[in-house]
């Protein structure tokens, strides 16, 4: 696995300019001999309480611009997720894939597991093409030079 230290390392920071005003920020190292490609999925989800009885309220997301999804719930009110370099915003909901969990027959199409499923796997029907949800990641591909990293 670290043959030749090809390896990246990942460190995330967060800095608060309020209770409510969040930045991440995410640096790849990559510690290889080689140029190497990794995709980074920063990522915002709603908890799902609706699926489990806690109440049957679906908070929504939706993309409202290049690389910016608008969060909104009726508890915490309206909040937006900023993304630098406008990347593609692959949106999913926050549910549990029963049939392949469980072999149970499911409701809804994107289950939380889509995102993984178009990266990895490519398929594109995974992710919603309306680009709404309840679960939302920023598709980063970065291509790093051996020794050196990405902000």
């Amino acid at each position: 696995m670290f043959d030749d230290n090809r390896y990246f390392d990942v460190f995330v920071e967060y800095a608060k300019a309020s209770p409510e005003d969040v930045l991440l920020q995410i640096t790849v190292h990559n510690r290889g001999g080689r140029k190497a490609t990794v995709q980074v999925l920063p990522q915002l989800w709603f908890r799902n309480t609706w699926g489990w009885g806690h109440d049957d309220y679906r908070p929504a997301m939706q993309q409202v611009a290049p690389g910016v999804a608008q969060a909104e719930h009726q508890a915490m009110g309206q909040y937006y997720f900023y993304c630098e370099h406008e990347p593609q915003l692959l949106f999913c909901e926050n549910d549990s894939n029963g049939p392949r969990l469980y072999g149970l027959p499911g409701e809804g199409r994107y289950f939380k597991d889509g995102i993984n499923d178009y990266v990895v796997e490519g398929r594109s029907y995974a992710i919603n093409p309306e680009q709404r949800g309840t679960k939302v990641a920023a598709q980063y591909e970065l291509k790093i030079p051996a020794g050196q990293s990405r902000t």
